[in-house]
């Protein structure tokens, strides 16, 4: 994850890290923590901040992106193979 980046992108969109802050919840402090690594960055933050920021997650964290993708294609190749095999689920695991 690149962190530094969170904190270049705020800053050239214009942010201050109080509005970010502001954005989620959280106090300056706490955006704070995240900007400088001190604290872990969970995913949903993540996804929160590039919202904010205006971009995807991936171009702070492109690995947490290749993950779920890879995520998303197993779950789709499953479906495709018990469709195949003509074995009927649940339609929430669609």
């Amino acid at each position: 994850m690149d962190i530094e980046r969170i904190k270049s992108i705020r800053k050239n969109s214009g942010y201050s890290q109080e509005y970010v802050a502001e954005r989620l919840g959280i106090s300056q402090k706490a955006y704070s923590d995240i900007e400088s690594g001190k604290t872990k960055l969970k995913n949903e933050v993540l996804y929160e901040i590039a919202k904010i920021l205006e971009i995807s997650p991936a171009a702070i964290c492109p690995i947490s992106c290749e993950c779920i993708s890879n995520i998303e294609n197993k779950h789709n190749e499953l479906l495709a193979y018990l469709d195949a095999k003509g074995i009927e689920y649940p339609a929430k695991y669609i």
